[in-house]
């Protein structure tokens, strides 16, 4: 994606998207855009390229090829702090751009188009011959009449196939924690990712299970309410490392009788070669081609943990997007509040340093947040079934909650983007799970 740098004005970074999406590219690269006057801009003029006079926008780019922004392609372009292709220099003359707007009456497309004309540039187009000229002012074009558009996918599958590892790496944020156990998302956590003009909407599911506490019927209600009319798409995850089940299948033909398109991410394909992934691909064969029409969209191999095709699965999402303008604000990447997140965090550490020794029995409430101390105070209660549990998540000494406490406020601190100071009590409350009251104060 495009990371824009210095004078970057309401929306260059959605264009920006639009641009990366029309042209087909992927990694990452670095902008520095600069916004001037008329008399900034003939000094840029005279001293970089000779000329005594100032034009509406420069382009300097530092490429001279354009291809995947990786560091491996652009080893000395590179920038290792912000992680990214250094891809060169717009300036753009704000006093040019309000000049041509009051003239063709345009308003605010006018600086927007001189961004995306100082892009082009950078790319590689020029308009020095006609057929150039018409070739970037028809991207250009295409470009600047983009609409907003949007699409929800319901993220499915057996319980610790990956569901959540797939919304986080396609989002670029932590939304769903991630836990080697068996339904760890115990509600449905929208992740929402935005490029350019395209927003992705993702509904990540707890695990298809038969529900046996009120814990487990709220997951259940979760899962059914995802598949009943909220989804555009629907995604189903299966973890190549148990092959493809009895149960896989038949959640399989179970979506083909929706309208909703079906892909399927055969995941985790770090862990097994090509001929163990190859039968799961063989098996799903008759699902792409039925005769009634309802196929298989796509099936994509994927890996969280190496990135494999996650740039092709979420450009397999973005080709489903509709119009209609987004569903939610473009600097957001979840509908879920700051506590939610914050007991979501704690509890994938407890999970985490827990392992096998406690069932799922562990629940977080966060008691209070105060921000108007620095660092900024959280408390959260650790909800435990038996006093036996208390004792494993305190640990000898007090040694496991603080664990489980150190490696909670990092990742705290990393999504509130300050200090934090973390507070852990572990409550025991018999029968929690089956306890409206407590899963109400949970968020659940």
């Amino acid at each position: 994606m495009f990371k824009l740098t210095g004078d970057v004005q309401a929306g260059f970074g959605r264009l920006a998207g639009i641009i990366f999406h029309t042209l087909g590219l992927n990694g990452d690269a670095l902008v520095d855009i600069e916004v001037i006057d008329d008399e900034q801009m003939l000094e840029l003029n005279r001293t970089t390229r000779g000329v005594d006079k100032t034009t509406d926008v420069l382009s300097y780019p530092a490429l001279d090829k354009i291809t995947e922004f990786t560091k491996k392609n652009y080893p000395t372009d590179y920038d290792d702090k912000l992680k990214g292709v250094v891809l060169g220099e717009i300036a753009i003359n704000s006093q040019a751009a309000a000049r041509q707007a009051e003239e063709y009456g345009t308003g605010e497309r006018e600086i927007n188009y001189l961004f995306v004309h100082g892009m082009l540039h950078l790319l590689g187009y020029d308009h020095m011959e006609e057929a150039d000229k018409a070739k970037m002012r028809a991207v250009e074009e295409q470009v600047l009449a983009e609409t907003d558009k949007s699409v929800v996918v319901a993220v499915v599958g057996r319980p610790n196939a990956g569901k959540s590892s797939i919304v986080n790496a396609i989002v670029g944020e932590k939304v769903s924690i991630v836990s080697p156990k068996p339904q760890t998302t115990r509600d449905r956590i929208t992740g929402i990712c935005t490029e350019g003009a395209r927003q992705i909407v993702f509904l990540d599911t707890p695990g298809m299970f038969k529900p046996r506490t009120k814990l487990d019927e709220h997951m259940d209600k979760s899962i059914k309410s995802s598949l009943c009319g909220d989804a555009d798409v629907v995604l189903i995850v299966l973890d190549c490392t148990n092959g493809i089940t009895e149960a896989d299948e038949k959640l399989i033909v179970e979506r083909l009788k929706m309208r909703a398109p079906l892909y399927i991410a055969v995941n985790k394909t770090d862990l097994k070669g090509y001929d163990a992934i190859y039968p799961i691909l063989n098996k799903l064969n008759p699902y792409m081609s039925r005769k009634d029409g309802r196929s298989i969209r796509d099936v994509i191999p994927t890996s969280c943990k190496n990135g494999r095709n996650i740039d092709v699965l979420k450009a397999a999402l973005f080709s489903e997007c509709k119009e209609g303008g987004f569903l939610f604000p473009e600097d957001e990447y979840t509908d879920r509040p700051i506590k939610f997140l914050i007991a979501e965090a704690v509890r994938e550490k407890a999970l985490l340093f827990l392992q096998d020794e406690i069932p799922h029995g562990v629940g977080v409430s966060v008691r209070s947040v105060d921000e108007n101390v620095e660092p900024v105070h959280i408390a959260c209660d650790v909800i435990v079934d038996k006093q036996s549990h208390k004792q494993i998540v305190i640990g000898e000494g007090g040694e496991m909650i603080k664990r489980i406490g150190l490696s909670a406020r990092r990742d705290i601190e990393k999504m509130l983007d300050c200090k934090v100071y973390l507070e852990l009590f572990v409550k025991v409350r018999p029968g929690w799970r089956d306890r409206s009251d407590i899963l109400k104060d949970i968020g659940y």
